[in-house]
């Protein structure tokens, strides 16, 4: 039986905190050291000028255990998985809760959107959880743990899918799934300040344009009708990671494990699997 890759993930989070080296930190040896009472002073060409310094606080250990909280480690497997999964599947777990019908092909847009709508590097204009693109459809996905949703949340889809539109034309399909723990969902429209799945363009009134970034509050000004446009076309939903989970387990009911395509999506839909089941505030009961 195979090793379930999620664990691969984790070892190269191992591997990186053992040789920080590998991301750009280097170590300062206890010789260039000087020790006086409860102080340290080293060397300043040892230190960046222009940030801070930083110290290991935890064991690997802890770190680890820290993380498996997190709600951004979880989305580097999303995306990761995401990247990799067949239309099929993409169809299935994201359009579908949407009711939208999009058999694709989907491509998964992830930091490439700075170059892609000239951003620039100055600005952390938006980070979204996932964003697919086809021909028919713009679907955003927003990973919910512990943090509450708000409105200026949906900002950053809206001013995607506005951007991508400007750049590859209208679409049919605009969508905003949100994935969260069951617990959450009876509160979920409530905080962003709807009533239920239903959005227009009187969202717009919700949000506080002093917490966009500079790029999104141009564009909401400077391109307002775009943005209702959008707007008025977006479909919302929201389901449980344990409903997301099982919809994932279905796909893998029907997979064939003598096939060699099956065999590779079972794998990879099994660790993703594993490691909703075992990150922690998904609220899943294994």
């Amino acid at each position: 039986m195979y090793s379930s890759w999620n664990r691969k993930y984790w070892d190269i989070i191992r591997n990186i905190y053992w040789t920080p080296r590998y991301i750009g930190f280097s170590s300062i040896p206890q010789k260039h050291w000087i020790a006086e009472g409860d102080r340290v002073c080293i060397p300043k060409d040892s230190t960046n000028p222009d940030g801070p310094l930083y110290a290991r606080k935890l064991k690997y250990d802890d770190l680890k255990s820290s993380l498996a909280g997190q709600e951004e480690i979880l989305n580097h497997l999303f995306n990761l998985t995401f990247g990799i999964a067949s239309d099929q599947v993409i169809s299935r777990l994201i359009c579908e809760p949407l009711q939208i019908s999009d058999p694709g092909p989907f491509l998964s847009l992830g930091s490439e959107v700075r170059e892609r709508y000239k951003w620039g590097l100055s600005e952390n204009v938006t980070q979204q959880d996932g964003f697919f693109v086809s021909q028919a459809s713009l679907i955003g996905v927003e990973l919910k743990l512990g943090s509450v949703s708000w409105p200026e949340q949906i900002a950053k889809y809206v001013a995607l899918m506005t951007w991508e539109e400007a750049q590859t034309g209208t679409r049919a399909n605009l969508g905003l799934l949100f994935i969260a723990p069951e617990k959450s969902l009876s509160s979920h429209w409530n905080n962003i300040g709807l009533t239920g799945p239903t959005i227009d363009r009187t969202y717009l009134s919700l949000l506080n344009h002093s917490k966009l970034p500079k790029t999104l509050r141009l564009l909401f000004e400077d391109k307002r009708p775009a943005v209702v446009n959008v707007l008025d076309r977006l479909r919302l939903s929201a389901i449980s990671w344990t409903s997301f989970r099982g919809k994932i387990n279905a796909i893998e009911s029907e997979l064939d494990a003598t096939h060699q395509g099956d065999q590779t999506l079972q794998r990879l839909l099994s660790g993703f699997r594993t490691q909703l089941e075992e990150h922690r505030g998904t609220g899943i009961v294994r």
